[in-house]
């Protein structure tokens, strides 16, 4: 589906294997419900990899940019419960960005999403930016088993609270970030390798470190009372 709001969080990380039992619990029974109490905060997302090199993947959809350079949500990142203080220590291969839309289109939440990850080349950001939203991406909603079709980029201006949150791990930024959503698992790696092959992404401009991950959705939290 369309994604809900103007803004999106997108953290990938493994785990530690003594704190994955701990993990597994913390992030439904308490994490997600925390930050969905976060005026602004809609829907939250968590999915396991079925082929990726990080094993988990969180979305957060939020009302817009002004959200994750408010207060509240700053203080909350500074100010873990113990719980998070136990658990975030164990994340490994942690990558966190607070992005801008540069398009979304959906009709429904797919149980499977591939991430692909992509840097431009020195001076071509623009120009892929704009390749990828006019020549790649439209007709792929229509593509058989696709349900969401989104490209957004990491904003550094939204991903300050990083520095004041490594508490014991290592937080990468991202760059341009394409979410490709469906119901289906052979219908979004058929409709990307179709629309989005890598060969084509460097042709428009991406760096050859193209890094893609496939995922199924493991549960969704939504807030359904937002301030009008």
């Amino acid at each position: 589906m369309v994604l809900a709001g103007e803004a999106l969080i997108a953290i990938w990380n493994d785990i530690t294997p003594e704190m994955r039992e701990d993990f597994f619990e913390w992030h439904p029974r308490e994490h997600m419900v925390e930050r969905l109490g976060i005026p602004g905060f809609i829907r939250g997302r968590r999915y396991i990899a079925l082929d990726a090199q990080v094993e988990f993947l969180t979305l957060y959809e939020v009302a817009n940019a002004d959200v994750l350079v408010s207060d509240v949500y700053k203080t909350r990142l500074t100010n873990p419960t113990p719980w998070s203080t136990k658990t975030l220590p164990a994340f490994r291969n942690n990558v966190r960005g607070g992005c801008r839309i540069h398009y979304s289109q959906g009709y429904a939440m797919g149980g499977f999403i591939k991430t692909i990850r992509i840097k431009a080349q020195e001076g071509e950001k623009a120009s892929l930016i704009k390749h990828i939203v006019n020549n790649m991406l439209p007709g792929l909603i229509d593509a058989p088993r696709i349900t969401g079709v989104h490209f957004v980029e990491n904003d550094t201006a939204l991903t300050g609270g990083n520095s004041g949150n490594q508490r014991g791990r290592v937080i990468q930024l991202p760059d341009l970030i394409l979410l490709i959503e469906g119901s289906a698992e052979e219908g979004v790696r058929n409709a990307c390798a179709e629309y989005l092959p890598e060969d084509a992404l460097i042709r428009a401009g991406a760096t050859a470190d193209v890094i893609n991950g496939l995922y199924q959705l493991e549960y969704s939290i939504q807030n359904l009372v937002q301030p009008t």
